[in-house]
């Protein structure tokens, strides 16, 4: 049996504590060479812990050249270099590659590792962490008849290089698109990009200098704040009120220094879920037309409305083109689509196009043709009520589900749509990542707080997806969230 002490109220993660446990017992010969670990289940169930954690432990073990792992074998132990004692041939170079990349390269590694882990090989866990789209509700057999279609009609022209401005037909379908949300844009406006994390890199490549400030909300996209590293920029947080981004913390952080642009979800925002209102929205568009800051708006989740009326992006207020609006097809068709756009003046468009035309030749000329047939064939719309149909069903099952079990003094937000609800815990004793993994105990997943945000905040909060969650799912899940944040209020940590 593989004995090792985990505490529970470290402020290191289990995997890690399990990691570094493992390697010193490696090093200081108590596992010597070839010895077999216990299998990730078992360990996990020796030391009270989710089977994920080990599974990364040994993920990272591998990775560091502790671990011998085959499919259907055993995890074996070898030490660092025990290859080259073996006879293998080593390498020639011995380059220090942290010692060779920049601090802001150092630094994504970072993020990389730390990003949460999918939960795996659990089945009664309920997942609210995940954000893909559910792979159930894909209209794959239209999918399939689309991309035949194209390459019946059109053939071998699709298999090459295409524009790099995206396939003409789709950027026409969605200026389309874009009409029915108030959106006036031409073909010319608009670039289609690998998906709407691409499309927040490219404006920040083209837009920003090191340096440079740049607003977001608090809390925001997660997965923006390392871009946000890697462009070296100064990140200024504005916090998010019940209806949106603090317009008066806004006016006081722009007095200061005059940013870069300012980067809003203001339509199911990730991940709160607010959405802002008409009168939110012309107030912000009138700061920055008046500032003249540029203005992304992140519209990814934009047709996903399910309940009450639908507000109008702000790029359908802009007049003076300072608003550079970003959408994406991979929340509403399949996540793996990778199929986004940015719609902006043209010669915004211009400037963006010089960056991606040179770091990313062209686009998937296949997929977009397919999913330009797709939209023109008015089976997009199909997929979309179906999708409507399917989460409003189950962002009511939440929100009665949370009234129903959650604890007094836990406050959370509650969507008109898209996929994301924002959990708020009163101050405890308890650090966030502890909270996450007693709800883990409990058997439900979600991603804590911490990650949407550039800056320490000191109550717990986490985010809840109904994205990949059925209704029976969603309504055990709120039991099973309401039980352990009883026991995480009421100080019953080892419940």
């Amino acid at each position: 049996m593989l004995l090792l002490n985990l505490d529970p109220a470290s402020s290191n993660p289990l995997y890690e504590q399990v990691l570094r446990g493992v390697m010193r017992l490696v090093d200081d010969g108590t596992l010597p060479p070839g010895t077999h670990l216990p299998a990730t289940r078992k360990l996990a169930a020796s030391l009270g812990v989710n089977r994920t954690t080990v599974f990364r432990a040994y993920q990272e073990l591998w990775a560091r050249g502790y671990l011998e792992s085959r499919p259907g074998s055993y995890s074996t132990v070898r030490r660092p270099g025990q290859l080259h004692a073996e006879g293998c041939a080593p390498h020639q170079e011995q380059v220090r590659w942290d010692e060779l990349v920049p601090p802001r390269s150092r630094e994504l590694r970072a993020a990389l590792r730390a990003l949460p882990v999918r939960p795996g090989g659990d089945e009664d866990l309920v997942d609210f962490s995940s954000l893909m789209a559910d792979r159930d509700l894909c209209p794959a057999d239209d999918l399939r008849r689309a991309v035949k279609g194209v390459l019946v009609s059109r053939g071998k022209d699709l298999l090459g290089y295409g524009d790099p401005q995206g396939y003409l037909p789709l950027r026409e379908a969605i200026a389309r698109r874009l009409r029915t949300h108030g959106v006036t844009a031409s073909a010319d406006e608009i670039l289609v990009t690998g998906g709407s994390q691409q499309a927040i890199d490219l404006v920040l490549r083209t837009l920003t200098r090191p340096g440079d400030r740049v607003v977001v909300e608090a809390p925001t996209y997660s997965m923006a704040h390392p871009l946000l590293r890697l462009h070296e920029v100064e990140v200024a947080e504005v916090g998010m009120r019940h209806d949106g981004l603090d317009l008066d913390t806004l006016t006081a952080v722009c007095a200061q220094r005059q940013p870069a642009l300012v980067y809003t979800i203001p339509t199911f925002q990730n991940p709160t879920g607010i959405t802002t209102s008409q009168a939110h929205r012309e107030r912000l568009l009138a700061f920055c037309q008046e500032r003249r800051i540029p203005l992304v708006e992140d519209g990814f989740d934009e047709e996903l409305k399910y309940f009450g009326k639908a507000v109008l992006p702000i790029k359908s207020m802009d007049r003076d083109g300072l608003v550079i609006y970003l959408g994406t097809f991979s929340k509403v068709v399949f996540s793996g689509l990778r199929v986004g756009w940015v719609a902006a003046p043209k010669a915004c468009i211009e400037h963006l196009l010089a960056t991606y035309r040179f770091s990313n030749l062209s686009g998937n000329t296949l997929g977009q043709a397919a999913l330009a047939r797709f939209l023109r064939e008015g089976l997009y719309e199909v997929h979309l009520r179906r999708l409507h149909r399917a989460y409003r069903g189950r962002m009511q099952a939440m929100l009665k589900g949370l009234a129903a079990h959650l604890p007094q003094g836990v406050e959370w937000t509650r969507p008109a749509g898209g996929y994301t609800l924002w959990v708020q815990l009163p101050e405890v004793a308890i650090d966030e990542a502890e909270v996450v993994s007693i709800l883990r105990r409990h058997g439900v997943a979600v991603v804590g707080g911490r990650g949407f945000y550039a800056s320490p905040r000191p109550n717990p909060a986490f985010r809840l997806s109904i994205a990949n969650l059925k209704e029976p799912q969603i309504v055990e899940g709120c039991r099973r969230l309401g039980r352990a944040l009883a026991s995480v209020l009421e100080g019953r940590h080892a419940a």
